[in-house]
């Protein structure tokens, strides 16, 4: 795992700082039992993903939602709501719900306000195996030289989600906490999933499996984006061309948008 990210991802780390964990979600408990205390403030996007907002508020820590625009989270807004918040939780190479990809400048800007405020950046990459459009951006943790990012990535999406297989890279100052913290809740994931999933990785099928699944993914993503301009061309236009809307009367998204909303399942 930590060569796979390392090259894929240019994450930097060693196989000591990998913890594994139930999913994603799994590991977002983690962390917020670890770094926060009751009444700590965390920043959230805002929109967001309504499972790190249920890890804080379990932990009974104070959100501070922060507003996402076309650059991913505004970091000033951030600065100005909660300038001393414990930790920031972030989506940076596919915000959710908005699809986002959080800018360099952004990233840099996120990780100054760490190392200035003594901040944990908790960088949840669940998808970050299929982008389709552009040059994929340096994961947060690897542009990290303070050892303020925590790096969450998931099998989930790239493979099944009742895997349930996702881990933490931890910085070395915090591994002899959350080790602490793991023998505690329930020692380690099923050893047989493990080790199944490593010989899957070192025999060189999970790499196949990603190039057959970002193809099949692109022309269904494509077909859709198609279907999509021809079926609503008068009040949609492709994300990956500038979206417009104008909401003209009768357009099937001003329909929609007075329907009941329900939370979408992002992952796991």
């Amino acid at each position: 795992m930590a060569t796979h990210i390392g090259i894929t991802r240019g994450v930097q780390c060693t196989p000591e700082q990998i913890i594994l964990t139930a999913g994603s979600q799994g590991a977002l408990d983690l962390v917020v039992r670890v770094l926060l205390d009751p009444g700590e403030q965390a920043w959230v996007e805002d929109p967001g993903y309504f499972g790190a907002r249920g890890a804080l508020m379990a932990a009974e820590g104070s959100l501070i939602p922060v507003p996402v625009d076309e650059q991913g989270i505004n970091v000033e807004a951030g600065r100005q709501l909660g300038p001393n918040a414990r930790m920031a939780i972030v989506t940076p190479s596919h915000q959710f719900p908005t699809a986002v990809t959080m800018s360099l400048g952004r990233r840099l800007e996120l990780l100054e306000w760490s190392r200035e405020a003594q901040s944990w950046i908790v960088e949840d990459d669940y998808d970050s195996e299929y982008r389709f459009s552009g040059r994929p951006l340096q994961a947060l943790q690897g542009l990290d030289r303070n050892g303020r990012v925590i790096y969450i990535g998931t099998f989930s999406k790239v493979l099944f989600p009742s895997l349930r297989l996702g881990y933490l890279i931890i910085p070395p100052a915090l591994l002899p906490a959350f080790m602490a913290a793991r023998r505690l809740i329930d020692v380690h994931t099923p050893l047989l999933e493990q080790l199944a999933l490593t010989d899957f990785i070192t025999e060189g099928h999970f790499a196949r499996h990603l190039r057959k699944m970002r193809l099949l993914y692109l022309e269904r993503r494509n077909t859709l984006v198609a279907a999509l301009s021809r079926s609503l061309a008068t009040c949609w236009r492709s994300p990956y061309l500038k979206p417009v809307c104008t909401w003209s009367p009768g357009c099937p998204l001003v329909s929609a948008a007075s329907m009941p909303l329900s939370k979408p399942p992002r992952k796991d």
